[in-house]
């Protein structure tokens, strides 16, 4: 049953009593603090599942006709308020698990890898931008590694877009935004490893790939107030270093964080998600064998092949691979790089380039 005087905070205790058990277990040995905030993002994904589940409860009472309507109109409110509190509940924490995780890597950097806290005032500069519902899949094979460009500036971030000339300049950050038509809901930056290559000579590295390339998890991170949808979002519901290239028997996927999981390179579960993605390819030579199992963004899910014939990507631009199955579109996934820039501008719209607060 529901207690009316407790209903309101049941989602708090739940998660406290969940978080605790997850502490004490890994506090065993050294705390892993990727592991735990891992850990907190697969509870809040759960979490943004339950809303639907009390709704059915509500729609259930508010049915009733055998002459407890009018408790069942009050328990059918107090469902409703339960709902409401959910859906809200999640975003707000997702916003702090990004301030806590910048915050445990700043104490996690050695002495010597510290940057001047001056930052110069420059720019970001746009390479790629994904919608994964526009009609051109940028799988695993299309784009990346390729000398094209793709899309024009008009339509940047609207569209599917590749600039070759930005995507050819040595950088030595990145930032990864998703946005809807400009506006931003959230980012991440990161520092690459080797600052004299370009996202192209990256990319195109799929030989043994694999490659973990930025180093110390986000320097930077936002998220605006209120967004939704960030549990199981590719980049912005697990923790990490950005991994390129992540190849194992004949799947590829572009763009993965070490936070998720990432399959071990002999095992063939197809049950790595992230930005640019196929299940039947070779990925050290980039030749798929079909187009069918091509998918622009998956969501961070557990769906290993033996076990689960429904994976869940975003929007319609995947192949026609049977297992893949269309859902919402959080949003389009925009790639900036720099040369020297480490925060990136929170306030209004996304263009091309985005000035650098100075």
């Amino acid at each position: 049953g529901i207690n009316a005087e407790y209903g309101g905070d049941l989602k708090m205790n739940w998660l406290l009593l969940t978080l605790g058990c997850t502490v004490l277990t890994l506090s065993a040995a050294a705390l892993n603090s990727t592991q735990v905030l891992g850990e907190v993002r697969n509870i809040l994904e759960k979490i943004e599942e339950t809303p639907d589940r009390i709704f059915e409860i509500e729609q259930a009472l508010a049915e009733r006709n055998d002459g407890d309507e009018a408790l069942a109109s009050g328990a059918a409110g107090l469902a409703r308020n339960i709902r409401e509190e959910l859906i809200d509940f999640p975003p707000k924490v997702n916003k702090k698990l990004f301030d806590l995780e910048l915050e445990l890597n700043k104490l996690g950097m050695e002495d010597g890898s510290k940057e001047e806290d001056e930052e110069p005032c420059g720019a970001w500069n746009l390479g790629m931008n994904l919608n994964p519902n526009d009609g051109h899949i940028m799988g695993y094979d299309e784009g990346w590694a390729s000398d094209s460009d793709i899309g024009d500036e008009e339509n940047a971030l609207l569209k599917d877009y590749l600039n070759q000339t930005i995507w050819k300049m040595p950088v030595k950050y990145i930032a990864i935004a998703r946005h809807q038509r400009g506006l931003l809901d959230a980012v991440k930056v990161f520092t690459f490893k080797n600052w004299d290559q370009s996202l192209s000579q990256k990319f195109k590295n799929m030989d043994p790939g694999r490659d973990i390339v930025t180093v110390g998890g986000p320097i930077f991170g936002y998220t605006a107030p209120g967004v939704h949808n960030l549990a199981d979002d590719p980049i912005f519901g697990v923790g990490g270093d950005l991994a390129f290239n992540w190849g194992y028997t004949d799947n590829g996927h572009r763009v993965v964080l070490t936070g998720g999981y990432l399959s071990p390179v002999g095992v063939n579960d197809d049950n790595t998600h992230g930005l640019g993605n196929h299940f039947a390819i070779n990925p050290k030579t980039n030749n798929p064998a079909t187009p069918a199992w091509a998918h622009e963004i998956s969501n961070i899910q557990d769906c290993p092949l033996a076990t689960c014939k429904s994976v869940r990507v975003q929007g319609t631009d995947h192949g026609t691979g049977p297992h893949l199955k269309s859902g919402p579109v959080y949003g389009n996934y925009a790639i900036y790089v720099s040369p020297d820039m480490k925060t990136f501008a929170t306030s209004g719209f996304l263009g091309t380039t985005v000035d650098g607060e100075c």
